[in-house]
C-alpha cells in the first residue's frame, strides 16, 4: 500500500504541470475574451478635399453638433481663441500656394484657428501643423492672421461645417457654418495666371494643339476672358478634327455670341442642336442651353 506521504510530492507535481490559469479553473472557452468595443464619437471626423484650379486644398476636422446650445458667444465664446472644430485642431494643407482672405500663403500644411466675435472673426493660418490643443498656440508661428465678417443664415445648421463653395476656374469660398452663422472665406490660386503663360508662349511660338487641347485652350480663354480671337482660332482647330462634337459648337457658339458676331452664333447653336437631336436620348438640358444662345443672338 502507497502510504499517502508518498503520494504528496507526486500530487504537487502534477499540479504544477498543469496550465497556469488565473482567476478560476473554469474550462477553456467559458471565459469571454474581452474584446475593444467602438463607439460612435459625438462630433465626427471629417476630411473635405476640393480642387480649386490645379490646386488641392484639404481640410481635416471633427464637426460637433448644436444641440440645443447657444453656440457663438455660448459653446466658443466670443474673444476667445477657437480651434475650429472639436476633438483637436483643425489641419488645412495647400498643395501650390494660394491666396486666403487676401493674405499669400505657401503650399504646405498649417493649424488653422480663429477668434470669433460679434462683428467679425479672426482667421489664422499657423506653420506649426503638429500643434495638438489651441493651450499650445504660439502667435510667432502665424503665417497669416486676417479677419473676415460673419453673415446670418435663415436656416439653423445643426452640425459644424467647413467647406469649399463657389468653385469657379482658380478661385472658391472657404465657408465655416453652424447654427445661424456663416463666415465666408475667399480662396484664390495663380493657377489662370500660370496656364495663361504657357498658351502665351504657344502662341508666340506658333506651336499647333492637338484637337482636346485646343478645346481647352479655347475654353480656357472664354471663362477667363482672354482673347477671345485666339480662342476662336483654337475652337476652329478643334472643330477640324471633331465636327460632330456638339460641346465643341457649343463652345464655338458661345466665343462668337461674346465676339458679337450673332449670325454666326446662332448657326454654331443650331450645329449643336442637330446633332445632340441625333442621338437616341438627347440631352435636354444642353439643347435648352444651345436654344438660349439663339433667343439672345435674335
Amino acid at each position: 500500500m502507497i502510504q499517502s506521504s508518498c503520494l504528496r510530492p507526486l500530487l504537487v507535481s502534477a499540479l504544477l504541470a498543469l496550465p497556469f490559469v488565473t482567476g478560476s479553473l473554469a474550462p477553456a472557452g467559458l471565459q469571454a475574451e474581452e474584446k475593444k468595443i467602438e463607439f460612435p464619437a459625438a462630433s465626427q471626423h471629417a476630411m473635405v478635399k476640393q480642387r480649386v484650379g490645379l490646386t488641392d486644398v484639404e481640410i481635416d476636422y471633427s464637426r460637433p453638433n448644436k444641440n440645443d446650445r447657444e453656440i457663438f458667444g455660448g459653446l466658443v465664446p466670443y474673444g476667445k481663441l477657437w480651434r475650429t472644430g472639436a476633438n483637436a485642431v483643425t489641419k488645412i494643407k495647400f498643395s501650390k500656394p494660394v491666396t486666403l482672405g487676401g493674405k499669400d500663403i505657401p503650399a504646405g500644411e498649417y493649424a488653422l484657428f480663429t477668434i470669433p466675435t460679434t462683428d467679425e472673426w479672426t482667421i489664422i493660418i499657423s506653420k506649426d501643423a503638429k500643434v495638438q490643443s489651441a493651450a499650445d498656440y504660439k502667435q510667432e508661428n502665424d503665417v497669416a492672421r486676417f479677419t473676415a465678417k460673419p453673415e446670418p443664415i435663415p436656416v439653423t445648421i445643426e452640425t459644424f461645417t467647413i467647406g469649399l463653395g463657389d468653385v469657379k476656374g482658380a478661385s472658391a469660398t472657404l465657408n465655416f457654418v453652424w447654427d445661424k452663422t456663416r463666415v465666408p472665406v475667399k480662396l484664390t490660386t495663380a493657377d489662370v495666371e500660370e496656364v495663361s503663360k504657357q498658351l502665351e508662349a504657344v502662341v508666340n511660338s506658333g506651336t499647333s494643339l492637338d484637337p482636346r487641347t485646343a478645346y481647352q485652350a479655347a475654353a480656357f480663354y472664354y471663362d477667363n476672358n482672354k482673347d477671345l480671337n485666339q480662342a476662336a482660332k483654337w475652337i476652329d482647330q478643334a472643330l477640324e478634327k471633331n465636327p460632330n462634337a456638339y460641346f465643341m459648337q457649343y463652345k464655338k457658339a458661345q466665343i462668337q455670341a461674346r465676339l458679337g458676331n450673332k449670325k454666326e452664333a446662332i448657326a454654331s447653336a443650331q450645329k449643336a442642336i442637330d446633332i445632340l437631336n441625333k442621338d437616341k436620348a438627347p440631352d435636354e438640358a444642353a439643347i435648352r442651353n444651345a436654344q438660349q444662345i439663339i433667343d439672345s443672338s435674335k
